[in-house]
């Protein structure tokens, strides 16, 4: 029988208005999140014959607790500076520094005692191949929503701007910190320049300031992000199911997995990958991520993640390009920038796994008409074509998988 990703992609989009609809945002640790994530799993059990949900309990508000640590800290420092304590507000902002680089570019958790555990869970379905098992695919996404970035309602096109210069403002307060004293070294005396370097203090104050106000309060619909690529799981699911846990595929274990804390820093993909540790790492293992779903004219497979510090596999991501191309789709291999971000793919590939991801949004430093982590992120700002080419191009890459067992035959 022939598919039909066409009416798979608007079975997805369906699917996906029906869980906003009924759970609207699903913020990490709230009911709306673990509702939604137990539909999922009762959708995902009607097809494959099991499927379960996996709790795990984090602080999904440290991650955007750094919202607010950071400028806190630097305004603190920047006044002791301005009190005269030079050398203690030098090691403060420089401590600041190294806490926003570890925490936002590397997604390590500090101040934790500050939020509340919260319990998450991640959704888990699996098909059996026929014959013996050689390898595995997951096939994931995630259900939890983005906090609203406020910094998107208006003028998109300075996002960039907008993200850095706060943190320009504290780092120049650094170099501030080290002129003073530098010359009060050498000279033994108080900088000539000393009210210029506390005026700048005081300008630089309101401006890392503005970090507070990034972020809302208020949770987004999360529909292209990333609902859409849960709803896709089902879909997968139906494309491989033969029987009651048990696909069609030779010798490829599938699993479709849904993580939980996305959003809250790949907590739920943290959790996984330290849970299923043994079972990823014991054969052959590949995930086909997916995040970020809007326009198939942005299709793009990641060869980095984590800022770019955590390398996904190119060999499985060329892969995916030129299968992509095969079927008609524009795409390209892209890097995830420092300051872009992460998608769940790193923290599977730390431990080993061949993972890419596939994104289709813009992800240059200038754009605009972005609905990610926006009250606009809703069923409507999904093309469906851009949900068809997921379904189209993963399919194949899985079905390719499976017909050649061994990894060095990919290139």
């Amino acid at each position: 029988m022939k598919l039909s990703f066409q009416q798979a992609a608007n079975s997805a989009l369906a699917y996906t208005h029906q869980l906003i609809t009924a759970y609207g945002p699903r913020l990490a640790g709230t009911k709306n999140c673990l509702q939604a994530a137990s539909h999922l799993r009762d959708r995902l059990a009607n097809v494959c014959g099991k499927a379960d949900l996996e709790h795990f309990t984090t602080r999904p508000g440290v991650f955007n607790g750094f919202f607010l640590i950071e400028p806190t800290l630097y305004i603190l420092f920047s006044l002791v500076a301005l009190l005269g304590h030079i050398q203690i507000a030098a090691l403060g902002i420089l401590l600041t520094i190294v806490y926003g680089f570890l925490q936002f570019g590397y997604y390590k958790e500090y101040f934790g005692f500050l939020f509340p555990k919260r319990t998450c869970a991640n959704v888990i379905a699996s098909l059996e191949p026929i014959k013996r098992v050689e390898q595995q695919i997951l096939l994931s996404g995630h259900h939890d929503s983005a906090y609203e970035m406020r910094m998107l309602r208006s003028h998109q096109r300075f996002y960039g701007l907008k993200i850095i210069l706060p943190d320009i403002a504290i780092m120049t307060g650094l170099v501030a910190a080290l002129l003073w004293l530098g010359i009060e070294w050498t000279t033994g005396k108080t900088p000539e320049i000393a009210i210029g370097l506390q005026l700048f203090w005081l300008l630089s104050i309101p401006v890392a300031g503005t970090k507070f106000f990034m972020v809302g309060t208020k949770g987004t619909p999360g529909a292209g992000d990333n609902l859409i690529s849960s709803a896709m799981l089902v879909e997968f699911a139906k494309f491989f199911a033969a029987d009651s846990g048990i696909s069609s595929l030779q010798h490829t274990r599938l699993k479709f997995v849904s993580f939980d804390a996305e959003e809250a820093g790949l907590r739920g993909a943290r959790s996984f990958a330290e849970n299923h540790l043994r079972e990823l790492t014991c054969l052959p293992t590949y995930l086909l991520n997916m995040d970020s779903i809007y326009k198939v004219s942005e299709l793009k497979f990641l060869i980095s993640d984590l800022n770019h510090t955590v390398k996904l596999d190119k060999t499985l991501a060329s892969l995916c390009l030129q299968t992509a191309h095969q079927a008609g789709y524009p795409a390209q291999l892209s890097t995830m920038k420092f300051g872009g971000g992460s998608t769940d793919a790193a923290e599977l590939a730390k431990i080993g796994v061949h993972c890419t991801t596939l994104l289709a949004m813009p992800t240059d430093l200038i754009r605009s008409g972005m609905v990610y982590h926006t009250m606009q992120d809703l069923p409507e700002a999904i093309e469906p074509l851009a949900v068809q080419a997921c379904l189209e191009v993963l399919h194949n890459v899985v079905i390719h998988l499976d017909q050649n067992i061994s990894y060095d035959s990919l290139g």
